[in-house]
């Protein structure tokens, strides 16, 4: 017997779903699999296909046999959303089988959930809906276990080692005359934790498609230094310690893979950039029961230690990042087979290793990772002549886009997690070069979600991790993003619907305040893991004062724009005193050469304190307007002197690489473009291909060079001896971090020189520069469209296309110093001001020369 619900054209209405489980005990079980099933019969397509799903804690969706969804977005708890999924294509007229499988994670702690109380699925459409008429099977295939992977350093992440036995599976679920009659039947949950109706959510679902490696790193046999137990953590183990003994390697498929009793044969590949997404094979075994363990690799080597992750004869350290357990399993059935890992990982190198427990052939016809990102276009492009420009650029958005998923995460490969301070910047990058608004307007959502009754965030919700709240300089990195967020699409919509929340952060960070004007709280991360910083409440730190008196002024212009006089006036008045209080206080005075500067904390009780003088303390000032004009070119002379801003002694270097666009940045808007340029050189050329300073084996590298750190004071910043610690690095060190491609927002917002000077965007600044490179050029994206800039030196001329319903500021001082510009060609009206200056209005190509 089969389960068929029909539904007649004619009757087809919306369906209110309801959220079901097994029924079983415990609600919330630890790593469970489990199908759903459904089959529905249609006299017709609806016209309207539309379905909602929603999981906890996960699940992947299919639909006569085409997979349209392997993961749900992130959640809180009862705020869960619903996927927004357009299943007409996928309809037929007749029987339609929609199968579900669903991971329940359990009540453990995690970088992407806020708590699992309770298993559940909830689908809802026109012609569908979640009841008590679905049947379900613990997915026979998966090795039941609750050994949830835990971090080097000690933190709880979301991976399980799976082992799936091809031995096991249960058949093809996604035929119509699959029997399913067995299976029990769902039960409705009356009392769950999320939302009767879960709200759509406001983003589309993953791009998916599968990648194959570029290359193999070698081949041959393995010996295992210790046994491989029951134990599913003891896979990642045996990887890490066995012997590898390469011999020729290739990439040829169909690839022939014999193996005799006890034997194990392995094979490490590259994908030349990390990849992040499902492992899948596709295979013929001539035997069942051939063990294939899957092994991945980020890191050739750690900034931290020094140790090597990957080796050229193959060998692969697979829980140098995640952490100990970090590996799967297929055992093999006899035949043609394909197998799909169904949790997410992270793979910049992949070991592929069989263990045969009788003699077999193995023929891997393909391997790879479906590669699973959220969905953009690349519209923004930079070129200037400099192949090394050129690197950073490729390898920079390999970055930006592997941890673009359900939202911004810093590590899709170790905690996947959304913090804050990463977030914020990588969101105006991804406007910038992918024309993507969307995603931070989730990220608003969900730190609004997490934030308690004293006006705090989670640094990185949706989360039960214990970190509430966040340090006060990543907090406010919300108010930030409420602010880009007003100054993309112009809207106040969000301002007001999260002004409650607004007011209540700011309630608390005031109150820190005294009456001398100093903000003191020793809840600031700063430049994290380099420097001085406030060792408790009664101190203040000179590098995150800045950041509130900026940010708060940006709030109170959010004030005016929606009418609350009072708390702009009350926040324009805090804001002032700070400002003042900070001159008085932060900063030390000149001594012979050395200017005034900006100590990276203060103790007023205690004058004995070490100040510490830090880039990341100039840089800030400079950039938030608290240091100006022959002060801030005095100190970036200091902080970042000639020819690449190396910082002399008695200056601590830049960590955090946030710090490393705002450093670009305070340089370029001073004066200083061609040492930024220098700066950006000098900082990546350790991670670009074929450079001398890479300390990655050539063979190791790729096209592309990389991986790019998480933090940037490198071994060899420090001098470091082997078996010295970087303590400027984490133990965990990543090798698909976002965090990196930050700089590439500067090469659009200075070189390229565009930046929005009203909400909306209606308004621009063009300001190119050239730095000192043969030539800028490039695409950028504005809220009201992809605009075109070409400056060439050589030939003194500046083409230009504005998208429509823009005016511009057209400045080319810093590209023509000392001379007179001509208007050469104008689709809309351009008025010359000054020497070097015009006021565009009008879409289309503008031509300039200078004289």
């Amino acid at each position: 017997m089969r389960t068929v619900i029909v539904f007649a054209l004619a009757a087809l209405c919306l369906q209110a779903g309801e959220w079901i489980w097994t029924g079983e005990a415990p609600p919330n079980p630890k790593n469970r699999f489990t199908y759903f099933r459904r089959v529905v019969e249609l006299a017709a397509v609806p016209a309207d296909a539309t379905l909602l799903m929603a999981a906890d804690s996960n699940a992947h969706l299919w639909i006569n046999g085409h997979i349209l969804r392997r993961k749900v977005t992130r959640y809180h708890e009862d705020h869960i959303t619903a996927e927004v999924i357009d299943a007409g294509p996928y309809l037929s007229k007749g029987r339609n089988v929609i199968v579900v499988l669903h991971h329940n994670w359990g009540p453990i702690t995690t970088f992407q959930r806020s708590a699992n109380r309770h298993a559940g699925l909830y689908l809802e459409a026109s012609w569908l809906k979640s009841d008590a008429n679905w049947r379900w099977l613990t997915a026979p295939q998966f090795l039941a276990h609750d050994r949830q992977v835990v971090g080097v350093i000690g933190d709880q992440r979301i991976r399980y080692p799976q082992v799936i036995d091809g031995r096991n599976m249960p058949g093809n679920l996604n035929d119509a005359g699959f029997d399913d009659s067995k299976w029990r039947r769902a039960v409705v949950v009356k009392d769950g934790p999320w939302p009767a109706t879960p709200a759509r959510l406001e983003t589309p679902g993953q791009s998916e498609y599968p990648v194959t490696p570029e290359s193999v790193i070698a081949a041959g046999t393995l010996e295992d230094v210790q046994p491989v137990t029951e134990d599913p953590l003891s896979i990642a183990a045996a990887i890490r310690t066995a012997r590898y003994l390469p011999n020729k390697a290739s990439l040829d498929h169909p690839l022939a893979i014999s193996g005799a009793t006890g034997q194990a044969r392995y094979i490490t590949f590259d994908f030349h950039r990390p990849v992040h997404g499902y492992p899948f094979l596709e295979l013929e075994s001539s035997a069942p029961g051939v063990a294939i363990d899957f092994g991945y690799a980020e890191l050739a080597y750690s900034q931290y230690s020094g140790e090597r992750h990957v080796g050229e004869d193959g060998r692969v350290n697979p829980e140098a990042v995640v952490g100990p357990g970090y590996a799967d399993r297929y055992i093999t059935r006899a035949g043609l087979q394909r197998i799909e890992l169904p949790d997410e990982r992270t793979a910049r190198w992949l070991s592929i290793q069989l263990r045969f427990p009788a003699a077999a052939n193995v023929v891997l016809k393909q391997v790879g990772i479906v590669k699973s990102q959220y969905p953009v276009r690349q519209l923004g492009t930079f070129d200037c002549g400099d192949e090394r420009i050129a690197q950073i650029v490729k390898l920079g958005l390999i970055h930006a886009e592997v941890s673009m998923n359900d939202t911004y995460v810093d590590t899709p490969g170790r905690e996947d997690g959304q913090w804050i301070e990463d977030s914020r910047v990588r969101a105006i990058l991804a406007s910038r070069w992918f024309g993507d608004a969307k995603l931070r307007q989730v990220l608003l959502r969900h730190y609004v979600e997490s934030q308690g009754k004293d006006g705090r965030f989670h640094p990185f919700p949706p989360s039960n991790y214990p970190a509430y709240p966040a340090t006060y300089d990543w907090s406010v990195q919300w108010v930030a993003m409420l602010y880009d967020d007003y100054y993309w699409t112009g809207e106040t919509t969000r301002i007001k619907e999260y002004w409650p929340n607004l007011t209540r952060y700011w309630a608390d960070a005031l109150s820190l305040v005294g009456e001398d004007g100093i903000w003191r709280t020793a809840r600031v991360l700063a430049d994290i893991r380099i420097g001085l910083h406030p060792e408790n409440d009664r101190q203040s730190s000179g590098i995150v004062t800045p950041f509130m008196i900026e940010r708060l002024r940006w709030s109170a212009e959010m004030a005016r724009v929606i009418g609350k006089k009072a708390e702009a006036a009350h926040w324009t008045a805090e804001a002032e005193r700070m400002s003042q209080a900070f001159h008085k206080y932060h900063q030390l005075a000149a001594q012979g050469d050395i200017p005034a500067r900006v100590a990276d904390r203060l103790d007023t009780t205690n004058p004995a304190l070490a100040r510490g003088v830090s880039q990341a303390g100039q840089s800030m000032a400079i950039l938030s307007g608290l240091i100006e004009g022959e002060a801030a070119h005095k100190l970036i002379e200091y902080a970042y002197p000639a020819p690449d801003g190396t910082p002399p002694e008695g200056v601590i270097r830049w960590n955090n690489p946030t710090f490393f666009y705002r450093s670009l940045r305070a340089l370029s808007d001073n004066g200083f473009t061609s040492r930024a340029v220098s700066h950006m050189l000098e900082r990546y050329a350790p991670y670009l291909p074929a450079s001398p300073r890479n300390r990655v084996p050539a063979a190791l590298q790729g096209p592309y060079g990389g991986p790019l750190p998480e933090y940037w004071v490198s071994r060899e910043d420090l001098g470091l001896k082997e078996g010295e610690p970087d303590t400027a690095q984490p133990k965990d060190e990543t090798g698909s971090h976002g965090w990196g491609a930050v700089p590439l927002l500067w090469l659009h917002d200075s070189l390229l020189g565009v930046r929005i000077t009203e909400p909306g965007g209606a308004r621009l600044r063009i300001a190119p520069e050239s730095g000192g490179l043969p030539y800028v050029s490039g695409h950028t994206v504005t809220p009201k469209g992809q605009l075109w800039i070409d400056l060439e030196p050589q030939t003194s001329t500046l083409e230009l296309l504005l998208p429509p319903g823009v005016s511009a500021d057209l400045d080319l001082g810093k590209a023509f110093p000392s001379r007179r510009v001509e208007l050469v060609t104008a689709a809309g009206k351009a008025e010359q001001s000054k020497p070097a200056n015009f006021r565009l209005t009008g879409g289309g190509k503008y031509v300039f020369r200078a004289r």
